[in-house]
C-alpha cells in the first residue's frame, strides 16, 4: 500500500458497494428477512459514494494544498471504517452504521485539517464546501441515528454530497467541458463571499426542508440556479466532443429539477431525489473518477474523448434514471417491479461498462512518463 494512491484502493471498493447496493433489488424475493430499502440506501451512500469521496479527497487534498500524501495509517483507518460501515449497513439499529460513518468523517476532517495547517499552495475556493459537506454529513448521521430520519435524509443523503457536487463542480464542470474555470480563478472578494454564502444558504435551506417547510425546495431551486449560471457558468458553449461534456450538463439539469419537483409534488419526494442520486451524484462521481484515474494514473486525458464506453455508460445511466422515475410514478405491482428491475439492470450495465474501460486503469498505471497532475 506504500506506493498506491488512495483512489486506487477506495474506487474499486466503492464500485463493489454500488453493485451490491443496486443488485439487492433483484433478489428481494429471496431475502424476505432483509430490509432491502434500508440496506440499499446505506450501501449506495456509505458503500458507494463515500468510498469515492474518500478516495478523491485523500488523493486530491494533499496535491491541492501542497502538503504530504496520505500515510498508510490514514489510508488503513479509512478503509477499515468504510468496510465496517458497509457491514453495519445490514444491521437494523442505525447507530452502528451512522456511528462508523461519523468516525470516517471525523478522520477525513483530521486528515484535511492537518494538511491545511501545513499547506504550501493557495487552496481551491471549493474547500469551504468540503468543510460544509462534512458538517452536514455529521449532523445527518446524528439525526439518522437518533430517529429524525427526515432531517437525516436531507443533511446526510442529500446535503453532504450535494455540497461536494456544487463545490467541486466549480472546477470539474469546466474541466470536463474543455473550458477554463473562470469563477475559480477569480480572486476578488465579492466572488468568494458569494460562493461561501451560497454554501451556507444551501445548508440552511436543507434544514428547513428537513423540518417540513415545502417552500425550502423552491429556495433550493433558486440557489442552485445561481450556482449553475453564475459560478459554474453552464451557459458557455463548448466545442469539446466528449461524452463527459454532456454528462456534466445532465448533472447540472438534474439538481434544480429535483428540488423543483419536490416543491411541486412533495408526495413523490423519494422519486424526485433519485434524479439527484442517479442523474447527478452517480453520474458526476464516475465522470470525476474518469478524470482522476487518467490524470493521476499517467494516461492521456484524450481518452475521455476517444472512449466509446463512456458514451454507452452515459446512455445506460440515463435509461436507469428514466426507469427509476417510471417506477415511482407507476401503479400496479407487476408494472412497478418491472420498471424497478429495468432500472437496476441498466444501472449495473452502466457500472460494468465503465469498469470495462477504466477499472484496470485504476489499478495499473499508464505509459506516460509522469501523471498529468
Amino acid at each position: 500500500m506504500k506506493n498506491v494512491a488512495p483512489y486506487q484502493i477506495f474506487f474499486p471498493v466503492g464500485i463493489l458497494g454500488a453493485l451490491i447496493g443496486a443488485a439487492l433489488w433483484l433478489f428481494q424475493a429471496m431475502l424476505p428477512s432483509v430490509p432491502i430499502m434500508l440496506v440499499h440506501s446505506r450501501l449506495m451512500l456509505g458503500g458507494f459514494l463515500w468510498c469515492f469521496v474518500t478516495g478523491f479527497l485523500m488523493t486530491a487534498v494533499p496535491r491541492m494544498s501542497g502538503a504530504v500524501k496520505a500515510s498508510q495509517v490514514e489510508i488503513g483507518l479509512a478503509l477499515f471504517l468504510l468496510l465496517f460501515q458497509m457491514g453495519a449497513a445490514w444491521i437494523i439499529d442505525p447507530r452502528w452504521f451512522y456511528g462508523a460513518n461519523a468516525l470516517l468523517i471525523l478522520s477525513l476532517i483530521l486528515f484535511g485539517g492537518r494538511r491545511i495547517l501545513k499547506m504550501t499552495k493557495q487552496p481551491p475556493i471549493f474547500f469551504s464546501h468540503i468543510a460544509l459537506a462534512m458538517i452536514s454529513a455529521l449532523l445527518g448521521c446524528y439525526f439518522n441515528a437518533t430517529g429524525n430520519s427526515n432531517l437525516g435524509l436531507h443533511l446526510y443523503f442529500v446535503g453532504a454530497v450535494l455540497l461536494l457536487v456544487l463545490g467541486i463542480g466549480t472546477r470539474f464542470f469546466s474541466f470536463l467541458s474543455g473550458l477554463p474555470a473562470i469563477f475559480e480563478s477569480a480572486g476578488d472578494k465579492k466572488s468568494r463571499l458569494l460562493f461561501h454564502t451560497l454554501g451556507l444558504s444551501v445548508v440552511v435551506a436543507l434544514i428547513f426542508a428537513g423540518l417540513g417547510f415545502r417552500l425550502a425546495y423552491l429556495v433550493l431551486t433558486f440557489l442552485v440556479g445561481i450556482y449553475l449560471f453564475v459560478v459554474w457558468k453552464i451557459q458557455r458553449a463548448s466545442m469539446r466532443n466528449s461524452s463527459l461534456k454532456y454528462a456534466v450538463r445532465v448533472v447540472a439539469a438534474m439538481i434544480p429539477l429535483s428540488f423543483f419537483l419536490c416543491w411541486l409534488w412533495p408526495l413523490l419526494q423519494i422519486t424526485w431525489f433519485h434524479l439527484l442520486f442517479i442523474g447527478c451524484f452517480s453520474l458526476l462521481t464516475f465522470s470525476v473518477a474518469t478524470r482522476v484515474t487518467l490524470a493521476h494514473g499517467s494516461y492521456p486525458i484524450e481518452l475521455e474523448v476517444r472512449s466509446c464506453s463512456l458514451w454507452v455508460f452515459l446512455v445506460l445511466i440515463v435509461l436507469a434514471l428514466l426507469f427509476r422515475i417510471a417506477y415511482g410514478l407507476s401503479a400496479g405491482d407487476e408494472i412497478r417491479i418491472g420498471f424497478l428491475h429495468a432500472a437496476v439492470g441498466f444501472w449495473l450495465a452502466a457500472i460494468l461498462t465503465w469498469c470495462y474501460s477504466f477499472l484496470i486503469k485504476i489499478i495499473k498505471p499508464g505509459l506516460l512518463p509522469k501523471p498529468m497532475c
